[in-house]
């Protein structure tokens, strides 16, 4: 199946940057009236979206999986493509069984199937082996990070490096290690052309150590992630999941931004569409529960200087 993972070169990102409208015309699909346009500059975020094997499962009165295809059908709906999809960690229900992702893989594949490029984060309800089994199109043909999931997207206006936190499945702590954060380091002092745009499936806290609940579900080694990121100023954002909530802080001007579930109900099931501006980013609530309050709620960062 088609799921594009890993850089997308520069070519086919910056060739539809020149002009005012700034967008990309994919080729003429079948049977389709007209070519599809682009914006290069606009991604959706979709994450938690925890597929079961059984696509009639109910839990907290969702199906999981009804969610996630009116979320990837909405998507392919617009009447702008985004230039991206990236699928922020917990593609699978619980425990990463080879079953979700057999689930999960057609529906994603109808992003790839219209031209949209997706991009997928292991979050700790993952198994990556189970997902590769299923999905071999996902396997890197050379790992960047040993063991780890990781990639670079470049696009016309931020560089996006996406992470794999996923340390143990089905255990809610995430951790990204030694050695994926030194390849973060090195990757992001090589890339200061545009700003840059970190995700991954769990959060660093941002309280003191001893404000911290003794069993933190977040990032392991957060803090060295918050060391690497503040410094390197042309770093202005830190997205992730996990929390199936929405909520935006800051930590030394970077933003730190997380993203709704699209399973489940709770604060809002959603999914987000992004758009890079010269100067920040633009991120909107797309609710699948008709007229929810929070449907098209935006918020505007602005990157630090």
């Amino acid at each position: 199946m088609p799921i594009h993972l890993g850089p997308i070169t520069r070519r086919d990102f910056l060739a539809g940057a020149a002009g005012a409208a700034a967008t990309l015309i994919l080729k003429r699909r079948a049977g389709a009236a007209e070519p599809r346009r682009v914006d290069p500059h606009s991604f959706a975020l979709l994450s938690d979206t925890h597929v079961p094997s059984d696509p009639k499962k109910i839990q907290g009165r969702i199906n999981m999986t009804d969610h996630f295809v009116k979320a990837v059908d909405q998507v392919v709906g617009l009447k702008t493509a985004p230039g991206g999809a990236i699928m922020c960690g917990d593609l699978s229900h619980v425990s990463g069984l080879r079953e979700d992702y057999r689930q999960f893989a057609p529906i994603a594949g109808k992003l790839s199937q219209a031209g949209i490029p997706t991009h997928l984060l292991m979050g700790n309800h993952d198994h990556i082996e189970n997902l590769y089994a299923e999905l071999a199109s996902a396997r890197p043909s050379r790992a960047m990070v040993s063991g780890k999931h990781v990639s670079i997207v470049q696009s016309p206006r931020a560089n996006w490096f996406l992470l794999d936190s996923l340390e143990i499945t089905n255990n809610p702590p995430g951790a990204l290690g030694k050695e994926q954060l030194a390849w973060l380091a090195e990757s992001l002092d090589a890339h200061t052309d545009r700003p840059a745009i970190v995700m991954a499936h769990h959060d660093p806290s941002l309280l003191p150590p001893k404000r911290r609940p003794k069993r933190d579900s977040g990032l392991k080694d957060g803090d060295a992630l918050l060391d690497l990121l503040a410094p390197r100023r042309h770093v202005k954002a830190f997205i992730h999941g996990h929390r199936h909530q929405w909520r935006h802080r800051t930590h030394r001007g970077l933003h730190i931004m997380a993203l709704p579930t699209t399973a489940y109900s709770g604060q809002v099931s959603a999914w987000v569409q992004s758009r890079l501006e010269h100067t920040g980013m633009t991120l909107e609530i797309r609710a699948l529960i008709p007229k929810h309050a929070m449907d098209g709620r935006r918020i505007e960062l602005t990157w630090r200087s």
